[in-house]
């Protein structure tokens, strides 16, 4: 029994001593070493309509210990960080940063090992479309009231930034234009996390000639004759000139206003009559749009016939 104990102790001894011998020879062929790994961030658990605004780093720098081999090779995508979020909840929450590493290896340090994170609820609302209108057009012409459409559209993001929202902008360039503008566009809001339906609305800026002044003679339009016996001798227009205004393109031809005709069928007597003058084609006003039109006539002169029969006999009297 002693020898059997004997043998058995020295067996033990052996393989104690051969596990000891192993583990120096592995220590000093293959020693334990450390490694700096940047390793990214992931989230779970964020409720759906809701989001991390802000305090969530790309990365964290994980310091994991093992071996050389096992280091030699080792790469960010063996391992996994994630931060867990809890479900619902709205501000700033300070969470701890979880790491998994492959099997041998050992994670000595996370940096940051929690992180404050920032969540928001997601919401929309309908806000207007303000347009403004940049440069100008060259003289003699306007832009007009923009008009768009649609004239609002649906802004959807963190509840903090839709709150101070009020309006999206759409910026057009009048800028020597000289006829009407449509256009395309796309509307902002200025902030990146606000996301707006649809991201385009057509504007359309009307561009008009200035309204120029401008003198322009009276023609008065009669119609008809007067009575047998009589001849027009005069038409008059009081005032003889009007002013007419409009844009330049309109009204740069126009030497005269025509009035409405005056009739003067039958008539043995001069002829005062108030009348409206015909409307020029693009003038936006004519100043006086009536005028008082005389018609002067006369008598016509003519020799008397002698009697039938007389003219003989007279001539011989004398």
């Amino acid at each position: 029994m002693v020898i059997d104990w004997q043998r058995n102790s020295i067996k033990i001894l052996s393989v104690f001593l051969a596990v000891i011998l192993w583990i120096y020879v592995s220590s000093e062929q293959n020693p334990t070493a450390e490694k700096e790994i940047n390793v990214s961030l992931e989230n779970v658990g964020l409720a759906q309509n809701y989001l991390i605004t802000g305090g969530l780093p790309e990365s964290v720098r994980v310091k994991v210990r093992g071996n050389k081999t096992q280091l030699a090779n080792l790469a960010a995508g063996e391992f996994r960080a994630l931060v867990s979020i809890p479900e619902g909840e709205t501000g700033e929450i300070t969470v701890p940063v979880q790491v998994s590493s492959p099997p041998g290896l050992r994670v000595v340090q996370v940096y940051p090992h929690e992180v404050t994170v920032s969540i928001d609820s997601l919401v929309e609302k309908v806000i207007p479309v303000a347009v403004s209108l940049r440069g100008k057009p060259p003289q003699g012409y306007t832009a007009q009231t923009p008009q768009c459409q649609p004239g609002t559209v649906t802004a959807r993001g963190p509840s903090k930034s839709v709150s101070e929202i009020s309006q999206a902008a759409a910026v057009v360039d009048v800028q020597s234009a000289t006829q009407d503008i449509d256009l395309t566009l796309t509307v902002t809001t200025g902030n990146s996390s606000v996301s707006l339906s649809p991201a385009m609305v057509r504007v359309v800026v009307p561009i008009t000639g200035a309204a120029l002044p401008k003198t322009v003679p009276v023609q008065p339009q009669v119609t008809g004759a007067p009575a047998s016996g009589f001849a027009v001798t005069q038409i008059i227009s009081e005032p003889a000139a009007v002013q007419i205004s409009g844009p330049a393109e309109a009204i740069g031809d126009v030497t005269e206003v025509k009035t409405k005709p005056v009739d003067i069928r039958g008539i043995d007597n001069n002829l005062v009559k108030e009348i409206d003058l015909i409307p020029v084609p693009g003038a936006a006003a004519i100043y006086p749009d009536r005028v008082k039109v005389q018609v002067l006539i006369k008598k016509t002169e003519t020799q008397p016939e002698p009697p039938p029969g007389n003219g003989g006999a007279e001539q011989q009297r004398q």
